[in-house]
């Protein structure tokens, strides 16, 4: 006798699922007149756990953002402060152009007015 067990036992899992549903169905009238039962304990300290663990966080949320706030008030500072000193550079830097630019317009200017020049009479 050959027996294929596979065939067996997938005919016995469709034949339990059908009979599973079909108690349950029977039975929902049942089961939805039912009081709503409390909470399992795991499930209240599961929620006590998860509301404590919010106001941490809003705490440490908190805290990060005045940390936040204080370093970006910081390097703002710092930010500035190399602004400020960039603006100072560029203004000297300005400042020497300026100066050898005046330098460099009239370089005969000194020599004009050491040496006086003289004119030669003309004969008519």
């Amino acid at each position: 006798m050959n027996f294929n067990f596979e065939i067996f036992s997938l005919v016995l899992c469709i034949i339990s699922f059908l009979s599973l549903t079909f108690f349950v169905y029977k039975k929902m009238p049942v089961l939805s007149g039912l009081p709503e039962r409390e909470m399992f304990p795991g499930v209240k300290i599961r929620k006590e756990a998860e509301e404590k663990l919010k106001i941490v966080f809003k705490q440490k949320l908190h805290s990060l953002e005045g940390m936040l706030q204080k370093n970006l008030h910081r390097s703002r500072v710092l930010l500035m402060r190399a602004d400020n000193r960039a603006t100072d550079w560029i203004y000297k830097l300005k400042e020497r152009s300026d100066k050898r630019k005046i330098d460099l317009e009239d370089p005969w200017k000194d020599l004009k007015i050491t040496l006086p020049i003289k004119k030669s009479k003309k004969k008519d």
